[in-house]
């Protein structure tokens, strides 16, 4: 791995919705910012697997509880019904998932010569358009553009390298985003209130 990912303590609870709800506990929960956030990731245009959506979706999940939001519910599209302050929508898209060969196709067919595995390079790639925004209004708090990339030959004879540079791209994509989003500071919350209160102000306009 090349970055690891820091220990979080959560308690889980059942929504209302019957949503899964990480609820921040311990001493992370003094630093995350005080409110609840709506969790959606899907694919867009140039769809992967499912199974990367959901091993993305809980590790964002289980890392944001803790440092972001005091608490987290995972739903399974934008704004589907639960309570929560705020939407934080990942889109996933332009997924490349491939592997190229040192060898030729003939030498690589071949069987024998264990070694051969060494002579290949995986490589994942996705595209992620990341935004926060109040539930009520749709105030924008926060956006992320990215493109996360990993490539990788196996260190050993078999290794499997797709499962290990997919951990590594969900690992760099959690990281950009906690990034991003200023988690564990003050300014993460000032951003969230000034959000709510251009919104509270805007529709509190007589029109």
């Amino acid at each position: 791995m090349t970055r690891g990912r820091r220990g979080v303590f959560a308690r889980l609870a059942l929504s209302a919705c019957g949503g899964l709800t990480l609820l921040a506990t311990g001493a992370d929960a003094n630093e995350a910012a005080p409110f609840r956030a709506a969790l959606a990731v899907r694919w867009g245009e140039g769809a992967g697997s499912d199974a990367f959506r959901n091993d993305l979706s809980r590790a964002l999940a289980a890392t944001l509880a803790g440092r972001c939001f005091g608490g987290l519910v995972i739903v399974d599209r934008d704004r589907a019904p639960t309570e929560a302050d705020l939407d934080f929508a990942v889109v996933l898209s332009r997924s490349v998932d491939e592997t190229r060969f040192d060898d030729s196709i003939a030498t690589t067919l071949q069987p024998g010569e264990p070694a051969k595995e060494l002579r290949r390079l995986t490589r994942i790639e996705v595209t992620v358009d990341a935004t926060l925004t109040t539930r009520a209004t749709g105030a924008l708090v926060r956006r992320k553009h990215f493109v996360a990339s990993v490539s990788r030959r196996p260190s050993y004879v078999g290794e499997d390298p797709q499962a290990t540079v997919r951990a590594e791209v969900i690992d760099d994509i959690v990281a950009d985003l906690a990034r991003a989003l200023g988690c564990g500071g003050a300014k993460l919350e000032r951003r969230i209130r000034d959000a709510l209160g251009t919104a509270a102000e805007t529709t509190s306009r007589p029109r």
